[in-house]
């Protein structure tokens, strides 16, 4: 399984774009793995995680479009994760010819309310280009889905009080990947489930928008709290010392642009991410 992390931040971004904090000023004279875009990743070159409204940049850094893309996951519908406005570009009359005839978008009942509404409140021109165009699938806590090789079993996020936002075991070839952002620390019930099936993670990947710090704000975590998180995996046989635990999802807040945050890491055993980066599994 191949995992790229197009982009690595939280939803304001690093340089955040009005800041003109220490961090950011830091993170812009640097440049490199210090500029970090909206979360978001991309398996085997055919299923994506979240769509914002940076994706169009993030594969511009690929060199191409998004057009032979046909299925996307959401977590949640906050604008750095899910803009839906990118998904009318997919209507006949802005997308000529696609070589994946059909988006198909895989989200909770919640977000997939939110994109119905949406696309009522579009003209009748506008809903009548995107018939074909467009394939909507809700997902259910707990219940894995088989997407395009994938298989992919949501788990409840901490996260979007207001929606079922959603994080992720995703598994193919016998490797698996549990993408845990965004959220704050999660249910222990999710431990009893992937341990109870028998599930072995390969790669944790968890929030890290604090960074190192434990700042109360329950929605996201620090690397504390990811730490155990991890811990909490290994004592129930979920990971294991060929596991690799990264950090990802990262804010100008925490105070540390990239290198300092991957020195830092290290200190709970885990590695960072950065934006363009590749794990094989």
């Amino acid at each position: 399984m191949k995992i790229q992390y197009l982009g690595t931040a939280a939803a304001e971004r690093i340089p955040a774009i009005f800041c003109n904090c220490p961090t950011c000023q830091k993170a812009l004279k640097l440049g490199g793995k210090n500029v970090m875009t909206h979360s978001q990743v991309l398996l085997d070159d055919t299923l994506l995680v979240d769509l914002s409204c940076d994706t169009w940049h993030h594969f511009l850094a690929l060199g191409k479009t998004v057009e032979a893309i046909g299925h996307v996951l959401i977590t949640h519908s906050h604008y750095d994760h899910f803009s839906l406005d990118e998904l009318l570009f997919r209507s006949t009359g802005m997308a000529k010819d696609p070589s994946a005839k059909t988006l198909n978008v895989y989200a909770s009942a919640d977000v997939i309310q939110k994109i119905k509404e949406r696309l009522a409140a579009s003209s009748a021109k506008k809903q009548l280009q995107m018939v074909g165009r467009l394939t909507l699938h809700t997902l259910e806590y707990y219940v894995p889905s088989e997407i395009c090789g994938f298989t992919v079993t949501p788990f409840p996020a901490t996260h979007a009080g207001d929606e079922n936002a959603m994080i992720f075991l995703i598994e193919k070839d016998g490797k698996a990947m549990f993408y845990g952002n965004d959220t704050g620390v999660f249910t222990t019930e999710i431990d009893d489930y992937l341990a109870t099936n028998g599930k072995h993670v390969d790669l944790l990947s968890l929030d890290c928008t604090k960074g190192n710090q434990p700042f109360l704000y329950n929605h996201h975590m620090c690397m504390a709290e990811g730490r155990k998180i991890a811990d909490r995996f290994f004592k129930k046989g979920i990971l294991d010392q060929s596991s690799l635990l990264y950090y990802t999802h990262f804010s100008h807040n925490c105070g540390n642009v990239h290198d300092e945050l991957a020195e830092i890491a290290k200190q709970y055993g885990f590695s960072i991410t950065h934006d363009g980066f590749i794990i094989e599994l």
